[in-house]
């Protein structure tokens, strides 16, 4: 396991360094984690204040290049949707 620093606010990660985080600490701008899971990208956890954990984005199981194909489907379905919806309300505005 490693140890992370996040946000207090977000959840979002703060630091990997050890001097800069715990400078953070300090100053009230963050948590100090020291069960983070290793060889994960930062930008796929967020620390989860509900249940005192570390959150990964699609699961400690898939690779950082899986989860970044996982975060593409997402949005081009998101698009879609938005897409079918703006359609369905011009159609609804023009009838």
């Amino acid at each position: 396991m490693a140890t992370m620093y996040f946000k207090v606010v977000t959840g979002e990660p703060f630091t990997r360094n050890e001097v800069t985080g715990d400078d953070g600490v300090a100053k009230g701008h963050c948590v100090k984690i020291t069960d983070a899971p290793d060889n994960i990208a930062d930008w796929r956890m967020t620390y989860n204040f509900g249940t005192s954990s570390v959150d990964v984005f699609a699961g400690v199981d898939k690779t950082d290049e899986e989860a970044v194909q996982k975060q593409l489907d997402d949005n081009a379905t998101e698009k879609a949707a938005e897409a079918d919806r703006e359609a369905a309300r011009i159609a609804a505005m023009s009838a």
